[in-house]
């Protein structure tokens, strides 16, 4: 799959993703330090805006249906469909 980007501070990154790992396994995989706790979609910390692109989430409660319409997603349990560009916001 393309590049994508990441931005973080303001600083854009752009690594590979593919559809067999979720945005957190790559993005810690290529030293891209994203906030994480429980890496099962319960807590939320990984909570990320989908800027450009489509992925698919399988969560498990942390995320709110309004955040989800807002783009949010959570980087530990969504892979991309598509060349995605996120932004870090916590």
């Amino acid at each position: 799959m393309q590049n994508n980007k990441c931005i973080i501070n303001e600083e854009i990154i752009e690594f590979p993703l593919d559809k067999e790992n979720s945005i957190l396994d790559t993005a810690l995989k290529h030293g891209i330090d994203l906030h994480y706790n429980c890496q099962a979609g319960f807590c939320g910390r990984c909570k990320v805006l989908l800027k450009k692109g489509q992925v698919d989430m399988d969560h498990s409660g942390g995320i709110s249906r309004t955040e989800i319409k807002e783009r949010y997603i959570l980087a530990c349990c969504s892979t991309p469909l598509t060349p995605i560009e996120i932004e870090v916001v916590n």
